[in-house]
């Protein structure tokens, strides 16, 4: 990590995925969470036959506010394509008309299509790395159990894969000899396979992003204080952001995930705690995600655990405590008035439901920030 501070605008990420066109229907939301950005540079990759099969596919990301260039390949099998990705990438920055009148990109960012981008932590994130060194930047899963069947040594590709310009330079001359990793079981394996035991380098973990694979209510790992997060990964495959009583349509919890990261920005997660002594509680809110009063007195060394509300296994990094059984949570519900003033005002409604026939119980919030 560099402790000189790099500054990085947005089109000089670019962004890319692989999908296929009926999955992309099901991962669409995903898309436009982090593509609906003015600048934002990014491109999707479709299989050449499947492709040719739905033209028509273009003109549904254009109805959906996509804006992505999209591109075919002939490769069929889908973790090829990932592992093709960063080629791809590169050769269109400096192909494509359009980018000799751009900023030069220096970063190139993939991950899988039901990767939720949180870009501008993702910015502030590069801030600490210079895209002139060769950077394999990404993280590992959270769950003990994939890091024992798949290794610890490269970038899972759930929570994002970034390469430095550096790095893809030298990732797409050494092509060719990255091909003897083809028969891997995933494309991001065989990309840190590549940069590893081919290209000699090493990858740079950054806790910021985020591979979900536990299965089950993670919101007590939301609850932990995920300052700067820059990617989320298998939202309603394994997990979901809120309980089904309070929420259970996927677009419909992306939109709201949006509204409270794009109102807080970078202090969406962030943690305020207030305790009353007299009454023996803790009122923990999590900004733009939850409200959560503990009928007793939370302690600092507890603050830093992440509560348990999962089943089984482990998380990779963080100790965790037990479930509470005693607690009362609210959950982001809605912006109701920001006042762009120094400081700022933010007034916010969070609800609860405890079952599906309950009436909502609603908290108005109000933080001076």
């Amino acid at each position: 990590m560099n402790n000189s501070i790099q500054k990085y605008d947005l089109e000089e990420i670019l962004f890319a995925v692989t999908t296929n066109t009926k999955r992309i229907q099901t991962t669409i939301q995903y898309l436009k969470f982090w593509t609906n950005l003015s600048n934002i540079n990014c491109l999707i990759v479709f299989d050449e036959m499947d492709f040719v099969n739905h033209t028509n596919i273009t003109e549904y990301l254009m109805y959906e506010g996509i804006p992505c260039a999209v591109q075919t390949s002939s490769v069929l099998r889908y973790e090829e394509r990932y592992l093709e990705l960063f080629y791809l990438a590169w050769n269109k920055q400096t192909t494509v008309k359009e980018y000799s009148e751009r900023k030069k990109v220096q970063w190139f960012a993939i991950a899988d299509d039901d990767t939720i981008w949180f870009v501008y932590n993702l910015l502030r994130t590069l801030e600490h790395y210079n895209s002139s060194n060769t950077i394999y930047l990404g993280n590992i899963s959270t769950k003990k159990f994939q890091i024992t069947q798949h290794g610890d040594y490269f970038a899972y590709g759930g929570g994002g894969i970034l390469f430095s310009r550096s790095l893809a330079l030298l990732f797409v001359q050494h092509r060719q000899k990255c091909k003897r990793f083809l028969k891997l079981y995933n494309g991001d394996e065989m990309i840190g396979k590549c940069v590893i035991e081919e290209l000699k380098i090493n990858l740079t973990k950054n806790k910021n992003f985020h591979q979900m694979d536990h299965i089950g209510d993670m919101t007590g790992l939301m609850e932990s204080g995920l300052d700067g997060l820059v990617s989320l990964h298998h939202l309603f495959k394994l997990w979901q952001p809120f309980p089904d009583t309070n929420i259970n349509k996927s677009n419909e919890t992306i939109h709201r995930l949006n509204i409270a990261y794009t109102t807080f920005n970078k202090n969406f997660l962030k943690r305020y705690l207030r305790i009353n002594y007299n009454t023996n509680q803790s009122m923990l809110l999590t900004l733009g995600y939850s409200v959560s009063l503990f009928n007793r007195i939370l302690s600092h060394t507890e603050l830093s655990l992440i509560e348990k509300t999962w089943c089984c296994d482990e998380v990779v990094d963080r100790i965790t405590r037990p479930e509470e059984k005693n607690k009362t949570t609210w959950y982001f519900q809605r912006l109701i008035n920001k006042q762009s003033t120094n400081p700022i005002k933010y007034e916010m409604i969070y609800k609860k439901k405890f079952n599906i026939n309950d009436q909502y119980s609603s908290l108005k919030v109000t933080i001076i920030n």
